[in-house]
């Protein structure tokens, strides 16, 4: 119901799947929510592997996500599935389709339950 109910990005492709990774802008889709959670994410990259990432530029959250996708650390991943849970469902989409998460992670493979 809430996706439903999010304003719809003007930079669509005619075919209706969405933007290539160049043009989409994580930043213009972030909540506060979201923003609290890169932050936190940023922290935790940088006090457990002593990497900083500008989570205040595209660039910044493409990297941090692209990093935080790949380490096998419950903490980071446990921010990561936060900040994806609570982002909008314009960034979620992003996430599953364009080529930042690792294909191994549960972002892009969710069980299925059935």
């Amino acid at each position: 119901m809430l996706k439903s109910l999010w304003p719809r990005s003007k930079k669509e492709t005619p075919d209706g799947t969405g933007q290539n990774s160049e043009s989409f802008r994580i930043h213009d889709h972030l909540t506060y929510t979201g923003e609290y959670h890169l932050e936190r994410l940023s922290k935790l990259l940088e006090l457990r592997y002593q990497r900083k990432f500008r989570w205040d530029t595209d660039r910044g959250i493409r990297d941090m996500i692209r990093f935080a996708s790949q380490v096998q650390h419950q903490d980071i991943q446990r921010e990561l599935l936060l900040f994806y849970l609570n982002c909008s469902p314009a960034i979620q989409d992003y996430l599953k389709t364009g080529g930042l998460v690792d294909e191994a992670h549960y972002i892009h493979n969710p069980t299925d339950e059935s």
